[in-house]
């Protein structure tokens, strides 16, 4: 590629720098960049489209680190950048985040990437390239773990949690094993278990379905969390399993709570992985034999799915699903690299808006000047009216996630969001909760219309 070193050069071109005298102040950083949605991309574009971001998105690079920096593309898409100089690494990644993420013009067709960055320093986090990559990309993997458009910076914490990871991968593999086991002999001991927040009407508070979160009852490590063991679950090829776990589960309560008064015809909502849409009519009658089991009203079934688990060919296992009755809701809505593409292509039931704009309602990054959070602020409202708008044009609900301040749920009235999801509501409980939790919000619903 035109202007950029490749793998093996790059390194070699990292291990002179390193050999060079350098004073304190200007102690060496290197930074790894991860495109989150590359392959989605040249899934749904092309190679050629795909090769013209990687253009772009070097030329980008190059203008944010200057001319004194060593750039590489070290993989398929990822790139890492030696700062020789002593430049503030976090300054920088935050520049490369921004200009990165800009939409790339490729061909008549607006395309948005999103990335992660991973830092380290020489000589505290690693004394040679290899040792100083491998800091860096923990602290790129953390940043992955915490979401789109991330950095972080290396910590020596991160070698146990790498340690960690591998263990927890193998307990993992043991606990879907005996947890399949429990299921069919029916017993009650399981490690995993699924907690229920409430999706509400964002004018009324009336309760329209619960969205099942997986928790993991780690025998030694406690409680987990989906953000912890997923990623390992995907990574391990063992989504599948779990996620026919989660489903069994998860009809089964909401057909437990359909049977209460305050809980006719409140539905449960689901996350599909992209593994999972991937079995296509093995996946459709997993759904159809769950919802037959548990005579549970296909309508009261929502699957969540993200853009990313529509890249291939999922449209006949979509259609399958709409032609089985269950609602289908796009996850993460405005997080994708061509969200409107996926609206052409793809009939939804629902658009769910990501947190990440909610949050930024509320002028998320305390750590930001007061005119960036207003932007920032400012910014996510003009986006969140845009979606509630189009999800109106279409006939489709929008929900709010992440909502945890009144202040946020205004705004979102005022933009025209019809749904809701947070801690504002509720936090995610166990199924055992449900019922005194129907009763709170129906109180709170009475409440709210004597004051009116």
């Amino acid at each position: 590629m035109t202007g950029i070193v490749q793998a093996i050069p790059f390194r070699k071109q990292v291990a002179d720098a390193l050999a060079r005298p350098s004073s304190a102040e200007k102690s060496p950083h290197l930074l790894v960049l991860d495109l989150e949605n590359l392959k989605t991309v040249n899934a749904s574009c092309g190679i050629e489209t795909g090769e013209a971001v990687l253009k772009s998105v070097t030329t980008r690079i190059r203008r944010v680190v200057g001319s004194d920096a060593i750039v590489g593309q070290t993989g398929s898409d990822e790139f890492a950048v030696l700062l020789p100089n002593g430049e503030n690494p976090t300054a920088v990644g935050e520049r490369l985040l921004e200009l990165v993420g800009r939409p790339y013009a490729i061909k008549g067709r607006a395309v948005t990437m999103s990335a992660n960055i991973g830092s380290a320093a020489w000589p505290a986090d690693g004394v040679d390239p290899d040792s100083l990559f491998e800091s860096a990309s923990m602290a790129l993997r953390q940043a992955v773990a915490e979401g789109q458009n991330r950095q972080r910076a290396f910590e020596p914490s991160m070698q146990e949690q790498s340690r960690l990871r591998q263990a927890l991968e193998n307990d993992l593999r043991a606990a879907l094993a005996f947890q399949h086991m429990e299921f069919r002999a029916a017993v009650a001991l399981n490690q995993f278990v699924l907690h229920y927040q409430p999706i509400v009407d964002l004018v009324d508070l009336r309760v329209l379905k619960f969205e099942a979160l997986i928790r993991w009852e780690h025998p030694t490590r406690g409680a987990l969390g989906p953000d912890v063991f997923i990623p390992l679950a995907e990574e391990a090829n063992l989504m599948c399993d779990l996620g026919r776990w989660v489903l069994r589960a998860a009809t089964h309560a909401a057909s437990a709570w359909n049977r209460l008064p305050l809980g006719v015809g409140v539905g449960v909502s689901l996350n599909i992985a992209p593994s999972q849409l991937r079995r296509g009519a093995h996946f459709v009658a997993d759904i159809a034999d769950a919802l037959e089991r548990e005579q549970l009203p296909p309508e009261n079934l929502t699957l969540e799915i993200t853009e990313k688990a529509l890249i291939g060919e999922a449209q006949e296992t979509m259609r399958s699903l709409r032609d089985l009755g269950v609602s289908l809701s796009i996850d993460d809505f405005g997080m994708g690299y061509s969200s409107l593409g996926t609206l052409s292509r793809f009939v939804f039931d629902e658009l769910k808006i990501d947190a990440s704009f909610v949050h930024a309602l509320g002028g998320e990054g305390t750590e930001l000047p007061a005119d960036r959070r207003a932007a920032r602020s400012s910014r996510a409202a003009w986006m969140i009216r845009a979606i509630a708008s189009l999800g109106f044009g279409l006939g489709m609900p929008t929900v709010g996630e992440g909502v945890e301040t009144h202040a946020q749920r205004n705004l979102l009235v005022e933009a025209g969001v019809t749904r809701m999801q947070g801690s504002l509501t509720s936090l995610a409980v166990p199924e055992t909760e449900i019922p005194e939790l129907l009763s709170r919000i129906a109180e709170r619903r009475l409440l709210q219309k004597e004051d009116s």
